[in-house]
């Protein structure tokens, strides 16, 4: 049997975990995997390659005791077909078997993932293989987003067990564990939740979702997930690849979930992020639409919360909200840094002097449209700060209206286009001055901000 050792928070103890397996089963095959961020690729190639009915996952640290061959044998031998694998708790009862379902709720501890895989069940199905980095980039959670995903299918048999003494150490404090899982586990639950949920398609959307790419196509898979864990279904998706010159976008492109809701606009040129933009709301539907940056992703209630605040506030030009920032490391991990709350007002000095990150933003489609869409004239051509300056046009004649929940996870990198080019806000910030007056003049039905 293959035994897979995942690096977890201490990998150097990988060895240690080795060791123990051979001690007590002398035909398995442990397996080190080097790295996180490889996870999944590193199971799937392996699996493939080394065909067995089972296998087992350890994270480096634990040990295996040697009454733990016996205890895994009588399980295997009496498992029945539906069952994707076994759960391990420690408590004293060793003997008691007992299938489930898996009813996910609230988690006070970060679960562990299963001991016991079923191969078939893992290599088949819709998404056979566990998902890599691109599709799943917390490689740490690999085991229980697969999990989560074959209990919509088959049982899991949790079996009480000391067989396995599972290191409790705790991981370093800078990667904010508790946190992170606090933040991702209601993404992850919802992703079940939908693939058992046929598309709402009977209806009209009522927010379109704008996701501009350029060359990042390796972050679409995740991105497009959150949004198809919603819980509103009544959207629709607009990706518009702004000219992408890179191999990979197109290959993540292709192989898009197939779901009515979802469209794909193919630029030959790329045009910027303005007039991207301003394509998309031309052939939007609905009457919201939601911007959503390639990298970023969106907490599962976040339509839902969003479109609760518009219907109250129809007047609103835009419905904004706080967000989750993450910082991506050399190696693709992310670090959780915290919410940022998004101010409670807006106006048009305060955004261009103190340039918040004011992510999501819902607009007003009827509105965008009256003010024809995004600015394109500005210095850069609308490639950068085209937020910015969104929201400053907007909130000089109009009501912006905040939510205070965090709806949105950023992700913070150091190869993003404004990342790369600091210096050009102070450029952009002074072409930008003037124009507040003649926004004034172009809306002479002036409007107070709903927070001023």
């Amino acid at each position: 049997m293959l035994v897979f050792i995942l690096p977890g928070s201490y990998p150097h103890l990988s060895e240690n975990t080795a060791a123990s397996i051979k001690r007590v089963f002398s035909d398995a095959f442990p397996v080190i995997i080097p790295s996180e961020e490889v996870t999944a690729s590193f199971l799937n190639e392996t699996i493939a390659r080394e065909i067995g009915p089972w296998f087992m996952t350890l994270h480096a640290g634990d040990t295996v005791q040697p009454h733990a061959k016996a205890e895994i044998e009588r399980w295997l031998s009496s498992c029945n077909d539906y069952s994707a694998g076994y759960i391990t708790n420690t408590a004293s009862n060793i003997d008691q078997l007992s299938p489930s379902r898996n009813s996910y709720g609230p988690l006070l501890r970060i679960p562990r993932g299963p001991l016991l895989w079923r191969t078939e069940t893992i290599m088949t199905g819709q998404t056979p293989g566990f998902r890599t980095i691109e599709q799943q980039p917390f490689q740490k959670y690999v085991l229980i987003d697969k999990q989560f995903e074959l209990s919509t299918r088959y049982e899991w048999t949790e079996v009480d067990s000391d067989g396995i003494l599972y290191l409790q150490r705790k991981a370093p404090p800078w990667m904010k564990e508790a946190e992170e899982w606090h933040a991702l586990f209601p993404l992850l639950q919802a992703g079940v939740q939908c693939q058992s949920q046929p598309p709402v398609i009977d209806c009209p959307p009522l927010v379109t979702i704008a996701l501009c790419t350029y060359n990042d196509g390796a972050y679409l898979p995740w991105a497009v997930r959150s949004v198809l864990a919603q819980t509103f279904g009544a959207w629709e998706l607009v990706i518009l690849d702004d000219g992408s010159t890179d191999a990979e976008t197109a290959h993540y492109l292709m192989r898009l979930p197939q779901d009515p809701r979802i469209k794909l606009i193919r630029q030959e040129e790329n045009i910027g992020k303005s007039r991207a933009l301003n394509r998309i709301l031309n052939i939007a539907t609905a009457p919201w639409l939601l911007e959503l940056d390639a990298d970023d992703w969106l907490a599962p209630d976040a339509l839902d919360i969003l479109l609760r605040e518009a219907r109250s506030q129809q007047d609103a030009a835009v419905v904004y909200a706080n967000h989750t920032e993450w910082l991506e490391r050399a190696n693709k991990q992310l670090v959780y840094q915290g919410v940022k709350a998004a101010p409670s007002s807006l106006s048009p000095n305060m955004l261009l002097h103190e340039a918040p990150a004011v992510a999501p933003r819902m607009f007003n489609v009827p509105i965008l449209k009256q003010v024809d869409g995004w600015d394109p004239r500005t210095l850069f051509e609308g490639r950068l700060y085209e937020d910015i300056g969104q929201l400053m046009k907007l909130s000089v004649t109009h009501k912006l209206c905040h939510v205070a929940d965090a709806l949105y996870h950023r992700r913070l990198r150091m190869t993003s286009l404004t990342h790369r080019h600091p210096h050009h806000y102070l450029k952009w910030k002074n072409s930008i001055i003037d124009k507040t007056e003649t926004w004034k003049h172009d809306n002479p039905s002036e409007r107070q901000n709903a927070h001023e």
